[in-house]
C-alpha cells in the first residue's frame, strides 16, 4: 500500500483532519504572548519587570497557567499520530531531528540570547552591549546571582526540547499504536471510554496516579530533573496520540462539555477563594486542585472547539503555517519591546497592548519580511524549504 493510500484509508477511518485541533493550537500559542507579557505584570519571577503588579492578570494567569501548556503537549501528540500514518519510523525520526533538534540549538545559541542579555542589564548585572554579552560571557556557563538561569539557556524552547525527547523515547509505542494489534486494543479503549462520563474521569484517574506517585509535585522545566512534569507531559502527549486513533471520543468530550464546564469553574472558584481568604477549603490539598482544574480546563476547551470551532478556512491555514516560528520568537520580543517600553512610564493597561501587540505584529514582520525569504533560515525555524525554479539567461531576457 503505498502512503498516499496508506494516507486517505486513515482518512476515512478516523474522521480526517480535526480542524478544531488546529483552532486549539492556534489559540494556545497566540494565549502565550499575552501569559508572557503578563509575566511581566506580576510579582512572579521573569527577565523583565515592568515595575506593576495587577491582581487582575494575576487572577488571569492563575486560571490558565495550570492547563495551558498541557494543551500543547496534547495537540503535539494529535500531530505526532498523523505524521505517523505518513512516512516510515525512520523517516519520522530524521523529521523530528529536522523540525525540531535544529530549531532548538539555534534558538538556544541565538534566538534566546537577547532574554538573559536584557534581564542582566535591568538588574544591574551587566554593562549594555549585545555584542558583548554574546561573544565573551553568554557561552560560558555562567549563573549569575539575581538571575533565571544560567547562560546559555534555553527557556521557553524549553517545550520543543521535552518534546523532541519524548519524540524519540515513544517511538515503540508509536510503532505499536500503527500495529493491527495496537488498532485493536484502541478501538476496544474507544468503546469504554466513551460510555458515560468515562471520558472525563477515566483520564484524571490517571492524571492522579502520576500525582501520588511522584511524591512532589513540582514542575521544574529542567529537563534533567522535572520528573513530575515528565510524567505530566509525556502523558498528555500520548492522549493527543491516541484519541486521535479513537474519534468517537471527541465526540464525547463534546457531549460532557459542560459537566466538564461545571468542573473547571468550580476548582477555578475553590483556587481564587482558597488564594484570596482563610476558609475551610484551605484543608483542600492546592496541588489536588490545580490538577483537577487542570484535566477539567484541558477536557472543557476541548468539547466547545469541537462544538463551535470544527472548521477551517484560509486563516486557519496561514496560521497554521507560521505558528512554530512565531513561537520561537515571541518571548525575545516580548522581552526586547518590553524592556523599552517601560521606560516609557505609560499606564500598566497600555503598556501591556503595546506590548502584546508589538510582539504579534513584529513577530509576523520578521517571518513575513526575513525568515520566509531564506530557505537557511526556514530550516533554522523550522519551516519547510522552497524550491527555485532556475530561470537561464535566456528566459530572463525574453520575460
Amino acid at each position: 500500500m503505498t502512503i498516499q493510500q496508506q494516507n486517505t484509508e486513515f482518512g476515512t477511518q478516523y474522521g480526517g483532519r480535526q480542524h478544531f485541533l488546529d483552532w486549539l493550537r492556534i489559540l494556545a500559542f497566540a494565549y502565550l504572548v499575552l501569559f508572557h507579557t503578563g509575566m511581566m505584570f506580576v510579582e512572579w519571577p521573569f527577565h523583565i519587570e515592568s515595575g506593576h503588579n495587577s491582581e487582575f492578570v494575576k487572577a488571569f494567569m492563575m486560571l490558565t497557567t495550570t492547563w495551558r501548556l498541557d494543551l500543547l503537549f496534547l495537540v503535539s501528540g494529535v500531530a505526532i499520530s498523523f505524521m505517523m500514518t505518513k512516512m516510515t519510523i525512520g523517516a519520522f525520526l530524521k523529521q523530528r531531528m529536522v523540525k525540531l533538534f535544529i530549531p532548538l540549538f539555534f534558538a538556544c545559541a541565538v534566538i534566546i540570547a537577547p532574554q538573559p542579555y536584557f534581564e542582566a542589564v535591568q538588574k544591574g548585572i551587566i554593562e549594555p552591549g549585545f555584542w558583548q554579552f554574546w561573544t565573551t560571557q553568554y557561552f560560558t556557563g555562567i549563573w549569575w546571582e539575581g538571575m533565571l538561569s544560567p547562560v546559555p539557556t534555553y527557556n521557553h524552547m524549553w517545550y520543543v526540547a521535552y518534546l523532541f525527547v519524548y519524540t524519540i523515547l515513544l517511538v515503540p509505542l508509536f510503532a505499536f499504536i500503527n500495529s493491527e494489534n495496537g488498532i485493536s486494543k484502541l478501538a476496544s479503549l474507544e468503546k469504554w471510554l466513551i460510555k458515560g462520563a468515562r471520558v472525563l474521569w477515566a483520564p484524571f484517574v490517571l492524571y492522579l496516579a502520576v500525582f501520588f506517585y511522584t511524591g512532589h509535585n513540582d514542575i521544574t522545566h529542567a529537563i534533567w530533573d522535572d520528573w513530575f512534569g515528565h510524567f505530566v507531559y509525556a502523558y498528555i502527549l500520548i492522549l493527543g496520540v491516541i484519541f486521535v486513533r479513537m474519534p468517537k471520543v471527541w465526540q464525547a468530550f463534546e457531549d460532557a462539555r459542560y459537566k466538564s464546564l461545571a468542573l473547571a469553574l468550580a476548582s477555578y472558584g475553590v483556587i481564587m477563594i482558597r488564594y484570596n481568604w482563610n476558609t475551610p477549603l484551605d484543608v483542600i490539598d492546592w496541588d489536588l486542585l490545580e490538577m483537577i482544574m487542570k484535566w477539567s480546563w484541558v477536557a472543557t476547551l476541548i468539547g466547545f472547539a469541537r462544538h463551535y470551532l470544527n472548521f477551517k478556512n484560509d486563516f486557519l491555514g496561514y496560521a497554521n503555517g507560521i505558528v512554530y516560528p512565531f513561537f520561537i520568537l515571541h518571548q525575545t520580543v516580548i522581552i526586547i519591546i518590553g524592556y523599552y517600553i517601560i521606560d516609557w512610564g505609560m499606564n500598566g493597561i497600555f503598556e501591556f497592548i503595546a506590548i502584546a501587540i508589538g510582539t504579534f505584529v513584529l513577530s509576523i514582520a520578521l517571518i513575513e519580511l526575513v525568515i520566509k525569504r531564506s530557505n537557511i533560515l526556514r530550516v533554522l525555524f523550522g519551516l519547510k524549504t522552497i524550491k527555485r525554479e532556475r530561470v537561464s539567461f535566456k528566459q530572463a531576457r525574453s520575460s
